[in-house]
């Protein structure tokens, strides 16, 4: 019986090891689940992405270089309202500049003046999970 405990601790610690052993929300997020592995996205071009509680994913983190001084507006939609979901504008250094939730029926803007440089988007969910549509873009 011992030798059935000790493989099933070698087994576990393999396991943690090789990071199957990850838990919690954001188990599956794999390199965009904090500030350090967002993901580049573009100014005007929209992008299309998911978040789940469910499945370990419950946090996406992406990220948009702006080159001059100009508004910015930050547009987004989640397709499961259910699914409490939630956009953060932080600067480079990570403080928060706007947070909103997404409200059933219409897309959400959030609009800020940028300093030239890099800004972050935090998108999470706090139930369920959600498709989410977002869009960096400067005012015409």
């Amino acid at each position: 019986m011992k030798q059935i405990w000790g493989i099933v601790a070698v087994l576990s610690l393999l396991m943690l090891v090789s990071g199957c052993g990850k838990f919690g929300p954001d188990a599956n997020s794999g390199t965009d689940g904090d500030r350090l592995g967002a993901i580049a996205i573009n100014i005007d071009d929209l992008v299309l992405d998911y978040v789940s509680c469910m499945d370990g994913d419950k946090t996406d983190w992406k990220y948009f270089v702006v080159p001059a001084e100009t508004p910015i507006d930050v547009t987004f939609a989640f397709d499961n309202p259910e699914a409490l979901g939630t956009v953060v504008i932080r600067k480079a250094t990570g403080e928060e500049i706007n947070r909103q939730r997404f409200v059933a029926g219409s897309r959400m803007k959030m609009t800020f003046n940028a300093l030239p440089g890099h800004y972050f988007l935090e998108i999470f969910c706090e139930a369920y999970h959600s498709e989410y549509t977002l869009e960096v873009s400067i005012p015409r």
